[in-house]
């Protein structure tokens, strides 16, 4: 048991920690919120400032690196010292922002737009979250998210999402916080967990719907995932309300060419090279505001293909084949070789169930060369699978047989297990009605093989 005179150092050594600790935040301009997040509760922060709990080693080595003092002046230091031990210009919040990492993270979110994810990492390495404000760090938390999920690394999209998640509640910007949030569903559907994908959503809909938020460009992503998520779950009702939701928000919206965006990041990184960080930023803000722009449009093409996919379910077939025709022409419109590829797949999947075997070849074959053109495994994989039916349907056994093949090699190489699975079982299925039964079982057998590696991502 400790000594009455152990216990009372122990009480003094609290009380002078959490003195110097309560004097550098307040110096600092920072909330309790804010020097918790993520690692603490607002009520343990408030204690230890009290001088009502003494912090551990390993705690109290955090609270001096977010407070960029050494750890030796929140033991010792006095409260008079705070200012003397910042002058070395160690933290950002005492000028303001770092201008360079603004303008970094600015450029990051321009290649993010572009799909240089690659590049968009190295960019970001050099940047610690300890070394920044705090809502630099959650830009960076939120960019990291992104390029995790634009490389179909989902799992570790989520880690950093929810830390975007958590940085905006500290900072106390519902904006921050659904922005981050609707990502976070995205990387949940990838997942296929489409109950936490809708959940996530939805509360970015209540955002919307209360007036936090006000941005159209965002309420489209919103409804459009919405949309997206009830579909997968089967509500094709909901589904379809939330598709027309998303066409009406930005029917009307003009489009513009990506080269204008290029020639405004170039000019950007040359103002950055010769120290005018002004000048970069705002061409740096032009060309993510057209990358915006144009991925806003591909966005509406999407979902006129959903739009059209969820109609053709209800077997409404007229207005399926318009909402597919109105996406090829936004989509081709715009140079988008990947999504022309899926919006001319699913008409020609349309036109094959209506009987119209030539026109549906034709739209197939479309669909292959955008997706060969976009270098993409699952599209081609898909629009291969459509022409696969065709000469299936035809009578030609040989050609159609050729086409599964490459095309199941192709979601394969993808790791598209659900779209393989589905696949393989459309496969079977054709096998089966030619009376080619033992084909039609191993083929059956490798549905179920890529149906589990898909539940088995899931999980993981």
């Amino acid at each position: 048991m400790p000594s009455l005179e152990t216990a009372n150092v122990g009480k003094a050594v609290a009380a002078r920690v959490g003195t110097n600790i309560r004097e550098v935040r307040t110096k600092l301009g920072m909330t309790q919120a804010q020097l918790a997040a993520p690692e603490f509760s607002i009520s343990y922060i408030s204690a230890i400032e009290r001088g009502k709990i003494r912090p551990s080693l390993k705690a109290l080595s955090i609270l001096a690196r977010r407070l960029d003092v050494p750890l030796t002046f929140l033991l010792e230091g006095s409260p008079s010292g705070a200012a003397e031990a910042r002058a070395v210009g160690y933290s950002p919040a005492d000028s303001g922002p770092d201008q360079r990492v603004d303008i970094d993270l600015l450029q990051a979110s321009v290649l993010v737009q572009q799909g240089a994810y690659l590049e968009a990492e190295v960019l970001l390495e050099p940047i610690l979250p300890d070394r920044i404000t705090t809502d630099q760090v959650y830009r960076l938390y939120l960019l990291h998210g992104q390029i995790h999920l634009g490389s179909n690394e989902y799992q570790e999209a989520v880690v950093d999402l929810r830390s975007a998640v958590s940085q905006g509640e500290a900072l106390n910007d519902s904006e921050f916080i659904e922005r981050a949030r609707n990502l976070l569903g995205r990387a949940y559907f990838l997942l296929y967990n489409y109950t936490l994908a809708v959940e996530h959503h939805q509360r970015c809909h209540v955002a919307i719907e209360s007036g936090q938020i006000t941005d159209p460009v965002f309420a489209l992503e919103v409804f459009s995932n919405l949309a997206n998520d009830y579909f997968r779950l089967g509500d094709l009702e909901k589904s379809i309300s939330f598709y027309h939701k998303a066409l009406s928000m930005l029917n009307e919206m003009n489009r513009d060419s990506k080269s204008f965006a290029q020639k405004y990041m170039e000019i950007s990184q040359h103002y950055k090279s010769v120290g005018k960080l002004n000048m970069a930023r705002e061409y740096a803000a032009q060309s993510l505001a057209v990358y915006e722009m144009r991925d806003e449009q591909r966005l509406v093409g999407l979902t006129h293909q959903r739009l059209g996919k969820a109609l053709e379910k209800q077997n409404n077939l007229d207005g399926a084949e318009q909402e597919y025709r109105q996406a090829i022409i936004i989509e081709r419109d715009l140079n988008d070789e990947v999504s022309a590829s899926i919006c001319h797949t699913g008409l020609a999947e349309l036109l094959l169930k209506r009987g119209q075997t030539e026109e549906a070849e034709r739209e197939a074959e479309e669909a292959l060369k955008y997706a060969r053109a976009g270098n993409d495994a699952q599209t081609q994989g898909q629009a291969l699978m459509a022409l696969a039916q065709i000469r299936h349907q035809a009578g030609d056994f040989t050609s159609a047989d050729s086409y599964f093949t490459q095309a199941l090699e192709l979601l394969e190489e993808a790791n598209s297990h659900e779209i393989a699975a589905s696949a393989y079982f459309r496969f079977a299925n054709l096998l089966e009605e030619r009376g080619e039964v033992q084909r039609s079982l191993t083929t059956i057998k490798k549905a179920y093989e890529h149906q589990r590696l898909g539940k088995r991502g899931d999980i993981e």
